[in-house]
Formats: structure tokens, C-alpha cells, sequence
């Protein structure tokens, strides 16, 4: 990620395993940033609503993701673009059982604009902080039920596949990082004596919106942080110079928060908060089967395996973490389809919300 032009340069190897009873021709991707594009269904929507419209720099230039390349041992593949769906035409047909491995060379943009986007880029007292969410060209899912999922993103919700992710993210030296899965390169860019600097405890005094201290100086250098997650469908990163790290565990389940430093005096029980989600909701419902869970500072609500984006202060935020990271049973676990059953997205999530803040905080909202 170049922290200049605000743009991604990703590589993506995909080994895909046709799982499915059929002989597949053909497959197909999301490209879920060209929705907020000039050109795009969405912005059709939102004309159609009499909503405004207007686009940043790569918007308005119909940059959102770029595939430059795809190919299958060396072999470019013929494509079709239709806005936010790339079908990819396979040189031989992918039988029962058979995998196949495509090589993805793209470019994802940020940018700013009034048509919704979850991938964010904001100001932070003078630094930038990233969400990198939807950023990478997505395999379909091909389902029993309706065959290949090409739905448009229309600012909805989303439908992944399950796989395992290996993930290199390359990013100025002074940024801190949080994605799905777990941190394999601890010593190179998280070693103790800098994870002792970040905690949240030493910031439990710090008077709030104050401009943030400068624990990682930039100097011209660039870390690459990497990832491994197991049986996920979707991949996200969030990225800040001025987060501070707070943690908590229960039954050897590891809870972070990562808050803007000038929030941290008003998020000091947000990891053990989430670790009573997590307890109420495995006890009551299902075991949480992934190893960690955090929750971000990061002005939003928006649920992704192993990570939340939320916002607000102890105590108006304690139903949406609850709510945040209730979403990992049905939409991060199951797997469920977000766009056909609502009601096992934002439906369940919002009863599951009510039962463990209940548990935790009583009947009434503080």
C-alpha cells in the first residue's frame, strides 16, 4: 500500500478446488470497489433514488479494482468485465475434484466520493488510517442453491467462499496493523519492546480527541506484515499509525482492541468486553472457533472473520462490539448467504446483540 497515491499493488495466487458435482467452464470474481465508480450500477441506484453523487480522483475515473492479469500456468485467460463481476473463461473445463491455480496481478484504489464504500480512508490527526476491506479480486461462490453468485454489489451485503489465506501486506514503516488470522512475523514487526510501547494502558489518561504521540517514527522504510487465517471467507486489514493495543483471553481465545490513541482513556475495557461476548455467545451458541477477535477504532460498524470496525466510548459502544462480533457466528462461521438470508445476518446478529448485552449489562441499555 503506497500511503502517497493511496493505491494497492497485489499479487493474488488462488488454488481453487472445484468441490461442486460439475464440470466447470468458467468462474467468477468480485471486484466489490468498482461499485463506487462512475458508470457503475450503484451510482445508476443512486441517480434513480435522486441521491447526489460524486467521485474522487479514481473514481471518476472508473479506478476502483483493476485486474491488469490473470493466468493459469502462464496461460493468459480470456475475461469479461461487468462492473463488479469478472467471469474468467478457463482454458480446460475444472472436473469433480480437480484445482486449478490462477495468478492475479491488480491494482485496488481509495478514494473518496458520496456513494458508500466500506473501504475508508480518513484523516487521523494528521496521519491516514486505512480500511482495507474488499480489496482483493474474490472468488464466487458456486452453491447447490443458485449455482455461481454474481449478484452486483448494490451496497448490500456480502457471500465468500471459504478457504485459507497466506497473506503479505507491505505498508510504511510506521503504520500498525490488524487483520483476519494470526501474526506470523511477531519478532520483525510487532517485537516486544514495541508492543509494550502500544498498549493501552499507557494511554488511560490520555485527555480525549488530544493529538496522538508519536510511539514509530516514519522513516523511508516499509514493513511487511503477514497473516495466516484457516477456513475464512474474506480477508481484511485495518491499519493506523496512532493505534494502541489492548488484550484479553478467555479459554485460549485471544481478544484485542486496537484504538486511536486519542480514544484509549474511554476504550480501556473494550478487550475484556469483547472476551465476555465471546464467553456468553460460545457457552450459549456455539463454540468460537477461530483463535483471536478484535475490535478497531475505525468509525464504523462492519463485521469480518476475526475482526471488527467500530467506534464510539465505553459505554454507548458496548452493543455494537456485541453486535460486531456476534456477526462472526452466523455471517463469519456458517458462512451464511448475507444478500438471500437476511435474516440470518443482520436478523439473528441483532438477537444474538440483545442476549449477550443482556447478560453482561442487564436488561437496560446504559
Amino acid at each position: 500500500l503506497d500511503d502517497k497515491t493511496d493505491i494497492i499493488d497485489g499479487e493474488e495466487v488462488l488454488t481453487y478446488k472445484n468441490n461442486s458435482p460439475d464440470r466447470l467452464d468458467f468462474v467468477y470474481f468480485h471486484l466489490y470497489n468498482n461499485a463506487q465508480t462512475k458508470g457503475s450500477y450503484l451510482e445508476n441506484l443512486y441517480k434513480n433514488n435522486n441521491l447526489k453523487v460524486k467521485f474522487g480522483k479514481y473514481g471518476s475515473q472508473g479506478l476502483g479494482t483493476v485486474v491488469s492479469s490473470i493466468s493459469i500456468n502462464g496461460t493468459a485467460l480470456k475475461t469479461e468485465l461487468d462492473n463488479t463481476i469478472l467471469k474468467v473463461f478457463l482454458p480446460t473445463p475444472l472436473g469433480v475434484g480437480q484445482s486449478v491455480t490462477f495468478k492475479i496481478s491488480f491494482k485496488t484504489y481509495f478514494d473518496s466520493g458520496t456513494i458508500r464504500n466500506r473501504m475508508k480512508l480518513f484523516n487521523a490527526w494528521g496521519y491516514k488510517h486505512y480500511d482495507v476491506v474488499h480489496w482483493y479480486p474474490r472468488i464466487s461462490v458456486y452453491d447447490r442453491k443458485q449455482g455461481w453468485d454474481t449478484d452486483q454489489h448494490m451496497d448490500h451485503e456480502f457471500y465468500g467462499d471459504f478457504g485459507s489465506y497466506d497473506v503479505a501486506f507491505t505498508l510504511p514503516n510506521q503504520y500498525i496493523t490488524e487483520a483476519t488470522g494470526t501474526l506470523t512475523n511477531p519478532d520483525e514487526v510487532m517485537p516486544a519492546e514495541l508492543r509494550a510501547k502500544l498498549d493501552i494502558k499507557n494511554f488511560k489518561s490520555k485527555p480525549w480527541n488530544e493529538k496522538p504521540s508519536v510511539v514509530v517514527a516514519p522513516n523511508g522504510t516499509t514493513k511487511t506484515w503477514r497473516y495466516f487465517a484457516k477456513d475464512v471467507h474474506d480477508f481484511p486489514l485495518t491499519t493506523d499509525p496512532t493505534y494502541r493495543i489492548g488484550e484479553a483471553e478467555w479459554d485460549g481465545i485471544k481478544c484485542y482492541s486496537y484504538v486511536q490513541e486519542p480514544h484509549a482513556a474511554h476504550w480501556q475495557n473494550a478487550a475484556e468486553y469483547t472476551a465476555k461476548v465471546i464467553r456468553i455467545n460460545s457457552e450459549d451458541f456455539g463454540r468460537y472457533m477461530y483463535p483471536k477477535i478484535t475490535v478497531a477504532d475505525a468509525q464504523d460498524g462492519m463485521e469480518y472473520p476475526m475482526l471488527t470496525l467500530d467506534g464510539g466510548f465505553d459505554p454507548d459502544y458496548r452493543d455494537l462490539i456485541a453486535h460486531e462480533v456476534s456477526h462472526n457466528w452466523f455471517f463469519g462461521m456458517v458462512g451464511s448467504n448475507e444478500t438471500y438470508r437476511a435474516a440470518l445476518d443482520e436478523g439473528f446478529t441483532q438477537f444474538l446483540t440483545s442476549w449477550t448485552y443482556q447478560k453482561i449489562d442487564g436488561k437496560q441499555r446504559i
